[in-house]
């Protein structure tokens, strides 16, 4: 014998579902909007990790504004890591990438602050995150970014006399110049 499911009624416009509201804006739209200059880059990354682009000049607002969060959310109580990178062919080639994580929920999300120029600068999240000062420290070693405020900004894997900043893409290896364009 064969059961067949229960009859329902039809519904009516009365008994439709009740609107859901729009979700929250999330923590790179809050940001985009706080802080003036800051965008979303046109670019994904595979890990998903929501990225935000900001001006230097607010990136110690935007990272501490993300810890402590005076008006409720979300808070990103951990810096996973400070990390640097050279694009030669960038307008502002150096970037400084900074990685932070909420423990509450393990939701993570990337800052990345470009700068160029002769001499980089970027100011430093030491006052924020007392871990920050050896990240930025070989930061200024590889690169040349400079982090003003920074407590001793000074060089941490090369040599006190060592001239130049090995990870630049144009630092010469071996005293040859080196191709870094792919065809």
């Amino acid at each position: 014998m064969a059961q067949t499911p229960p009859q329902t009624p039809a519904t009516t416009a009365d008994d439709a579902a009740p609107e859901v509201p729009p979700p929250p804006p999330t923590d790179v739209e809050l940001a985009v909007e706080r802080f003036p200059g800051a965008v979303v880059p046109a670019w994904r990354f595979a890990d998903g990790i929501p990225t935000v682009r900001v001006a230097p000049e607010h990136i110690c607002d935007a990272i501490t504004w993300l810890r402590h969060r005076p008006e409720g959310g979300r808070r990103y109580d951990m810096l996973v890591d400070v990390s640097g990178s050279h694009w030669p062919d960038r307008d502002d080639p150096f970037e400084v990438t900074y990685l932070l994580h909420a423990l509450e929920d393990s939701h993570r999300i990337r800052l990345k602050v470009a700068v160029g120029g002769d001499s980089p600068a970027v100011p430093s999240l030491t006052s924020v995150w007392a871990l920050a000062n050896w990240p930025e420290r070989e930061i200024y070693d590889m690169y040349g970014v400079e982090f003003t405020g920074h407590p001793d900004l000074r060089r941490i894997i090369t040599p006190n006399d060592w001239e130049g900043h090995p990870l630049r893409k144009d630092f010469p290896l071996g005293e040859e110049p080196v191709e870094f364009q792919r065809p």
